[in-house]
């Protein structure tokens, strides 16, 4: 959006009311080209500019958000997203944080990590055999010998990123920076957790560095951290009522495997103490873990997700005394001997789930969960449980 100068003069005359009634009609990049016109219309802009803050799990992200709560951008504050990956194996330092958060003392001394040791990363996660069958493997299937990264650019990779992810953890840079940020921002009322890959940015390396991450260890450290940062934040007077999670899909298991997540479903549940609302997008498996859990949620959003319905039904009915809102879009349900194998979510099956009467039907709504809009629904239910349909 280009902004005329004599139309920006024009728009700082506008009342403060009707001045920030458009601004938030804006798309926040418009909101950026709009506040770079004038100190006045910057200061309108600032609170719409840092609503919603983003920071990944890094050295720099920590940086920043150190010298951003010491700004008055901090007032302004809503929404926090935090950005954190899987974590690459590191011998057994992920499992020592893991206890040393639960309260259990080790006595053995951390051993040697493993990618960050080449001989153990050479013989034992990613030997030259496994490489060169793996390069063979994308070549044959079309790919260009330029198009994978040399081993020892791999390792190279994979040593940084491991060697920050351990310097992180190990001096619990996370848990110390989350905590006084959450207590300085004194609007904040949302905290979301948006898990991603170890390496993100370069898709190249992922046929590689399968069996590198642990996947379950991540989702359980990230959420204990994140879970006693928000509980510090609360004995300073902070009301987080809000939580959404993205991206927290745990991996395939085959019929004859048991995974143990009783310690991440505890986790998990911790984390969502106290809180009223939930969302959930790209997200597979909080249902699941959660689907035993009586929690005290008033709200639950459901976006662009597959679930079982299994699943769904018995969280819906455990929570059907606390919860009073559904909304949802582009949301599938799997294995449902009922509804078939597969089927979008609609409200009249989730009036089916909960056992509950069923109204005039849905209208389509906007969702306003994604940058852009988005078609969706909401089913509100009163106290006696007769679910009332109205527009997100």
């Amino acid at each position: 959006m280009t902004i005329n100068p004599s139309k920006s003069s024009r728009f700082e005359t506008l009342p403060t009311e009707i001045s920030r009634i458009i601004i938030d009609r804006l798309p926040l990049w418009d909101v950026k080209d709009l506040s770079r016109t004038s100190k006045s219309v910057r200061e309108a802009c600032m609170p719409f500019l840092f609503r919603c803050v983003e920071i990944p799990f890094s050295t720099d992200g920590f940086n920043n958000l150190k010298s951003l709560i010491n700004t008055d951008a901090r007032y302004h504050i809503v929404s926090f997203t935090y950005v954190v990956p899987e974590l690459l194996k590191a011998g057994n330092i992920l499992s020592f944080m893991l206890n040393k958060s639960a309260g259990i003392t080790l006595t053995q001394p951390l051993s040697r990590t493993e990618i960050l040791d080449f001989s153990c990363f050479k013989y034992d996660l990613l030997t030259p055999d496994s490489y060169v069958e793996t390069a063979k493997e994308i070549y044959d299937g079309g790919g260009r010998a330029d198009e994978y990264p040399s081993y020892m650019a791999i390792y190279e990779t994979l040593h940084d990123i491991c060697e920050e992810q351990r310097s992180i953890v190990n001096n619990g840079v996370d848990l110390s920076v989350l905590a006084s940020t959450f207590g300085a921002l004194p609007r904040l009322t949302e905290v979301g957790l948006s898990f991603c890959e170890a390496i993100e940015d370069d898709s190249s390396l992922s046929p590689f560095t399968l069996g590198m991450t642990t996947a379950e260890d991540s989702y359980e450290y990230h959420l204990r951290v994140v879970s006693d940062a928000i509980q510090s934040s609360r004995n300073r007077g902070v009301a987080i009522n809000t939580i959404s999670l993205s991206g927290f899909n745990l991996p395939y298991y085959h019929a004859w495997e048991v995974p143990e997540l009783s310690t991440l479903s505890e986790s998990l549940r911790k984390l969502l103490q106290s809180i009223r609302v939930l969302r959930l997008s790209y997200s597979s498996s909080p249902l699941e873990l959660l689907s035993r859990c009586a929690l005290d949620t008033y709200q639950l959003d459901m976006c662009c997700m597959v679930v079982k319905c299994n699943a769904l039904e018995d969280f819906l009915e455990t929570n059907k005394r606390s919860l009073r809102s559904i909304g949802f879009h582009d949301v599938t349900i799997t294995e449902s001997s009922r509804l078939g194998s597969l089927s979008g979510l609609s409200s009249d099956i989730l009036c089916k789930m909960m056992k509950v009467s069923q109204s005039s039907s849905c209208r389509a709504a906007d969702c306003g969960c994604l940058p852009f809009r988005k078609e969706g629904w909401r089913m509100l239910l009163n106290g006696d449980d007769h679910p009332q349909r109205s527009e997100t």
